[in-house]
């Protein structure tokens, strides 16, 4: 009989992870603590109204594509992509706003119709991030960091790529390509796609636009928790044995390497191999791994780490149809660089923080009952550690700060919502200090200081957001299969 495999946690990263072990012929049982699977990719219902509370957007489909073909099966058959156009609408402190079309021609084509005297620098910026992703995108994403990697770099892209390299940060390479101050924030902006300070964080991660703009903003329809009901379908039907409501308390070892878990009724499972699909550092910082004996080296070593962002959420039933918001808005404030001091420096909730609105029943009817919208609104936020407090009337600064931005939205308007502070994700879903991201990036070799695939103890492997390659449901997804190829073996 082939040797089990157990997967902790089913979030993206952990149904990833068993549906490929699954398919290579493993025996898999995944634990998931809460009823439902997804972790942080997870929904609310309210009276007709659909919340995703996790992730709002998707990129790069064809990651979807190839797991699903991966394990023989069509995504087409299970789930139904519908791009979004515009991907988001920015809304200015000075009055402007500005449709990001979802590609880089038409993109191009909006830069030169409100920004005429910037289309060259965007030219010119859309190439180095070309530069950029070619020798690091498909390569470093989409394989586990090993010795020898950069070896396998194409000498054709090589140089290209490694002039494009310059030891700037994210927000000196924008000002560099841009003139404008609204595109200057624009771009900064794609830094906190990894929780991270624009003015800090390496000028590699402006790849992230290039790949928004070049494959494209998706919207999932009937809402982004169907790709977590798509992915549970599979696995039932490769044979996963999935067991939610089953919580693990701690991963069991012999002479350091993994033999099974304990689950916190205290029943044990044994397995040879354990995909963790936990928050990494919560995991070998906490309990989890408490019993092996390298668990505190491990601790003291992460504990030292900077956290990445965290997000204050409110989920919004709103009565009426906003006709000035697209599916994806952001309401730039004022003192852009103010808001990484209020994260990173002096951390506290954000005195101006810019706000995200994510209103996906402006495509996809299923979200909320006509002649009504339901709204994600989202904030950044400092890690839990950092700035433990979260003020009782937090949420109604937001959106007091929001009307002032919206003249159409008032208080009337909002017939219920639920608050998710930062302690949420930290108290529901164990991330590490409440940090979306796991460690910031906020360093020239973030990419290659996040947890690696490969635990430190023998026979477990990481599958998830905190992991590499990071963040986002393409990278979580990617993580899972790679964690797979490495537990098959």
């Amino acid at each position: 009989m082939t040797s089990p495999v157990i997967v902790v946690g089913g979030g993206l990263g952990g149904l990833s992870a068993a549906i490929c072990l699954a398919h290579a012929g493993k025996k898999v049982t995944l634990l998931e603590q809460h009823d439902r699977l997804g972790g942080k990719c997870n929904l609310r219902e309210w009276e007709g109204f659909q919340f995703d509370t996790g992730p709002s957007l998707l990129t790069m489909p064809f990651v979807l594509d190839e797991l699903f073909a991966k394990v023989g099966r069509r995504r087409e058959d299970y789930l139904e992509f519908t791009r979004v156009t515009p991907a988001c609408r920015y809304f200015f402190t000075n009055g402007k706003t500005f449709d990001a079309p979802g590609s880089l021609e038409t993109f191009r084509d909006a830069v030169a119709q409100d920004y005429p005297q910037d289309v060259v620098g965007f030219d010119r910026f859309m190439k180095y991030c070309r530069d950029l992703w070619e020798v690091s995108g498909p390569l470093f994403l989409f394989n586990r960091l090993e010795p020898g990697l950069v070896t396998k770099i194409r000498p054709k892209h090589a140089l290209a790529g490694l002039a494009a390299m310059r030891p700037w940060t994210l927000r000196q390479a924008v000002e560099h390509y841009f003139k404008a101050p609204e595109l200057r924030q624009l771009f900064s902006r794609y830094a906190t796609y990894n929780g991270s300070d624009p003015w800090r964080t390496p000028a590699t991660f402006n790849v992230i636009s290039y790949v928004e703009m070049t494959f494209g903003s998706w919207h999932i329809q009937g809402g982004i928790y169907k790709l977590v009901e798509a992915l549970a379908q599979v696995a039932g039907e490769l044979g996963v044995d999935v067991r939610a409501g089953v919580g693990v308390d701690a991963l069991r070892f012999t002479q350091g390497r993994v033999a099974g878990v304990r689950l916190v009724d205290g029943r044990e499972l044994d397995a040879e191999r354990v995909v963790v699909n936990a928050d990494g550092v919560t995991a070998l910082t906490g309990p989890l791994f408490r019993e092996h004996p390298k668990a505190l080296k491990w601790k003291a070593k992460w504990e030292q780490r900077e956290a990445s962002s965290s997000g204050g959420v409110q989920l919004l039933a709103i009565d009426g149809e906003c006709e000035a918001l697209a599916c994806h808005n952001i309401f730039f404030n004022e003192n852009y660089r103010q808001e990484f001091t209020d994260l990173f420096e002096a951390p506290q909730p954000l005195r101006d923080p810019t706000i995200y609105v994510a209103a996906p029943c402006k495509i996809d009817p299923s979200q909320a009952p006509k002649g009504k919208e339901a709204w994600f609104v989202l904030v950044n936020a400092p890690d839990t550690q950092s700035s433990p407090g979260w003020p009782g009337d937090y949420d109604a600064h937001v959106r007091q700060r929001l009307a002032e931005r919206l003249p159409w939205f008032h208080e009337n308007r909002v017939i219920w919502s639920e608050s998710l502070p930062p302690s949420y994700l930290r108290d529901t879903y164990g991330s590490w200090r409440g940090a979306i991201y796991g460690p910031s990036s906020n360093n020239r070799r973030a990419a290659f200081l996040r947890l690696p695939i490969r635990c430190p103890a023998k026979g477990v492997f990481f599958a998830g957001g905190s992991a590499h390659p990071g963040g986002g449901m393409p990278l979580v997804l990617t993580s899972g299969r790679l964690a797979a190829e490495l537990a098959a073996r």
